[in-house]
């Protein structure tokens, strides 16, 4: 079983991880919204606390393990955040799980795996990982997560929060990533949406958020000013102050 952190009471709130990462990346989040939600941070297939998983090497066997927990821990429905790659498994989950989804927000990323506008190809980041390995690589790919790099406050809670995940794992989330397109879902996803990113985001562009957001039947569209890809530790309060009013908007 993957491994997960819990914290507080209420109706379920899902933060999913994304690329290189682990639950304590949603640290600022999962102290917030503790106090209103039952914040359940799954770690993906061989990240962080569940390096003792198989790595999955597609975004559906991500998502297949993500629902396999909840169901394991007897979770009914449930709000569902993710960010970057785990932006594309909660869309799986999303379109597999669309009565159990009471509302998705995919932040900092895309319907592809294509990004045209990443700031390097996925090819060169799995060379440079096997030449220098997945520290020094996570090192420098973190650095582009933020507008101030390595002096951004969050920069090592960012690099702390994917230890221990495996080699196999990072290779394999970097096979994953290019081959999925959940762009013929999108349309089904009609549980209300939330498409969040940063206008400085160097991984996942602002005409991709856009697209998600204008496809998506009931999709909203908040990009956070002077954030790049972890908006969420550069600006966690207004970050947590968006995110808060669009869960708990009666609708």
């Amino acid at each position: 079983m993957l491994n997960y952190h819990r914290h507080g009471n209420g109706p379920v709130l899902v933060f999913q991880h994304g690329y290189l990462g682990g639950y304590s990346l949603w640290t600022p989040q999962i102290v917030f919204f503790s106090r209103m939600f039952d914040v359940i941070a799954p770690d993906l297939p061989g990240y962080a606390g569940s390096a003792h998983v198989a790595p999955s090497g597609t975004i559906g066997g991500m998502a297949d393990a993500v629902v396999d927990l909840l169901d394991t821990l007897g979770v009914g429905d449930f709000y569902l955040v993710g960010h970057s790659m785990g932006g594309m498994v909660v869309q799986e989950i999303a379109a597999r799980q669309r009565n159990r989804v009471k509302k998705l927000v995919l932040y900092g990323t895309a319907c592809s795996g294509a990004m045209p506008r990443r700031f390097e190809p996925f090819s060169e980041t799995a060379r440079t990982m096997q030449a220098e390995g997945i520290e020094a690589t996570g090192a420098r790919i973190g650095k582009t997560w933020f507008v101030e790099g390595e002096n951004a406050p969050y920069y090592s809670l960012c690099q702390g929060s994917g230890a221990g995940t495996t080699l196999e794992a990072a290779l394999e989330g970097l096979k994953a990533m290019p081959a999925w397109d959940g762009t013929a879902a999108l349309e089904t996803l009609t549980m209300p949406t939330m498409v969040m990113g940063g206008d400085r985001d160097r991984s996942y562009s602002l005409p991709e958020m856009e697209y998600l957001s204008r496809t998506i039947p009931d999709a909203r569209l908040a990009i956070l000013p002077g954030c790049a890809h972890n908006a969420h530790l550069e600006k966690p309060d207004l970050f947590n102050q968006i995110l808060a009013d669009f869960l708990l908007e009666q609708r």
